[in-house]
């Protein structure tokens, strides 16, 4: 029961409790990413230039592919040592917030990172984002360790770590707390959204002062704004990034068969699929190696590149196979950029489609470029919020919000319509975890009491064995729930519940 006070007084605190742990798991969070960006930007490039050397010297190409395995091995070492580190990272994070999953913070954050910055840099096309987003996750988890938090706090610095990771790789602490919010902790509680927005500002700060303020995706140029004549246009676009949302999503989900076929052929352990795709990855960086890693490069370089509309497509089915199987394989690395690379394609190809028709000039197509980028994250990760406010800090450019959010808003609603799942809880689903445990573990949670609940009494709530509200609180005021206590909409209420249940709790009462 003391655990539960120290939890609900932990709740009341003042606004500068929260601010100084945003500063502190900021300041931890931001310079770990920071130096993870930092690490993959320089051996990338350095990759890259091999690969480019190796049309002049072949036998390059050998000394690649022996690296290459050598560090894949490595990696299936770690991943064998601690699976918590496969792929992107978001997933598990997502499951710990829903005490479905308790990692080794510790293990996570250095194995994550070592892994991580050799798996990105040796070209495969996987993003830094999602990795990034789980060792700011893991860092605030270090610091709720030392602090000595109760497993409520922990949580919030998680979810905060996270925010503040996703800040300082992208740049974009508004994109990190509505992240969070959105698709990772589900719910707008102030206790989340103060310590994360204060995270995401000092991870910003940090990485801002390491890489300048240039946004990560600056476009050569002003983007062009778009005539209000041409606005059905994007409902198309939209429609269109929200089919290919539906189909990138089924087809990722669906790819772990083909490692699961080929590790039975030739009888290789999960931990060690990556020999495969570093064998697949070699041709592509020899005959196109502007097309390896995450995708930001290419990203950038549309719409000065006078590519053709076949070229793009050719582009595309490459990127999409290849990230694809990067990501199957479980090397460390996340799909969020990749995914706004694909995107990026797309709109850039919908844009050269429609100029052959004479609608519009060339002017607009580095446009094209950044509503694909928008609506194909936003239809997969059915985070339209994030999606808007995401892209357009990174292309810090704010005049688009509206053309962004109309096609963002379609194709969030053409992959609802097509029963498409938020790809990272669709991943978590796929997670192993463990099953409801014999120990019950109780922690308090708070929620907003929502429609679904709001109105009705606590006496007619059918709640789960071992659920009991505890506190409503009504204009800053709490009251202890009974029975007779009516519960009203927007309050907050605080619950005990078994940690690995909050998942279901929020579900079934929100």
């Amino acid at each position: 029961m003391d655990s539960y006070y120290r939890e609900y007084e932990f709740s009341l605190s003042s606004i500068l409790s929260f601010v100084w742990r945003g500063i502190v798991v900021g300041c931890v969070s931001g310079i770990v990413v920071s130096l993870f960006r930092l690490l993959i930007g320089f051996i990338s490039a350095k990759v890259v230039n091999y690969y480019e050397l190796s049309h002049e010297q072949p036998s390059l190409l050998i000394l690649i592919l022996g690296m290459t395995l050598f560090i894949v091995v490595a990696i299936g070492f770690l991943i064998k040592s601690d699976s918590d580190i496969k792929g992107s990272g978001i997933p598990h994070v997502e499951g710990e917030l829903k005490g479905l999953l308790h990692p080794d913070w510790w293990s996570v954050l250095w194995k994550k990172f070592v892994g991580g910055v050799l798996a990105i840099s040796m070209g495969f096309m996987l993003g830094r984002e999602g990795p990034s987003i789980q060792l700011g996750a893991m860092a605030g988890k270090g610091v709720a360790q030392s602090l000595k938090a109760e497993r409520m706090e922990k949580r919030v610095l998680i979810a905060s770590g996270a925010a503040a990771g996703l800040s300082a790789a992208f740049n974009a602490p508004i994109a990190g707390l509505l992240f969070v919010i959105e698709e990772i902790y589900h719910q707008f509680s102030r206790l989340v959204w103060i310590t994360a927005l204060v995270a995401s500002l000092v991870a910003n700060f940090i990485s801002l002062n390491i890489f300048g303020l240039t946004p990560v995706l600056d476009m050569p140029g002003d983007l062009a704004v778009l005539p209000l004549k041409h606005y059905w246009i994007l409902l198309l676009l939209g429609a269109f990034l929200g089919v290919m949302g539906y189909i990138y999503e089924k087809t990722t989900l669906k790819a772990t068969i083909i490692y699961d076929f080929l590790g039975k052929v030739f009888h290789i352990s999960n931990y060690f699929y990556g020999i495969f795709v570093a064998i697949l990855i070699l041709p592509i960086g020899y005959f196109y190696p502007q097309l390896l890693g995450g995708g930001n490069g290419l990203i950038t370089s549309l719409s000065t590149s006078h590519l053709t509309l076949m070229s793009v497509f050719i582009y595309f089915i490459i990127r999409f196979v290849w990230s694809m199987l990067s990501y199957s394989s479980g090397l460390p690395g996340g799909i969020f950029l990749p995914i706004l690379t694909l995107g990026a394609l797309l709109g850039f190809g919908f844009g050269i489609f429609f100029e052959q028709f004479g609608l519009y000039s060339s002017h607009y197509l580095s446009l094209f470029v950044v509503l694909g980028m928008a609506g194909y994250f936003g239809a997969i990760s059915k985070a339209p919020l994030t999606a808007m406010f995401l892209v357009t800090e990174m292309v810090g450019d704010f005049r688009q919000l509206m053309t962004i959010a109309v096609v963002t808003l379609v194709a969030y609603i053409a992959m609802d319509l097509l029963k498409g799942e938020p790809i990272y809880e669709a991943l978590l689903a796929k997670l192993s975890v463990p099953q409801d445990r014999e120990v019950i573990e109780p922690t308090l949670i708070e929620l907003t009491v929502s429609n679904k609940i709001a109105g009705r009494y606590v006496r007619d709530l059918t709640l789960p064995k071992n659920v009991l509200i505890t506190t409503q609180i009504h204009a800053q005021k709490s009251e202890v729930v009974s029975g007779s206590t009516r519960l009203n909409a927007g309050d907050t209420i605080f619950l005990v519940v078994n940690e690995p249940e909050i998942g279901k709790i929020r579900e079934l009462l929100m």
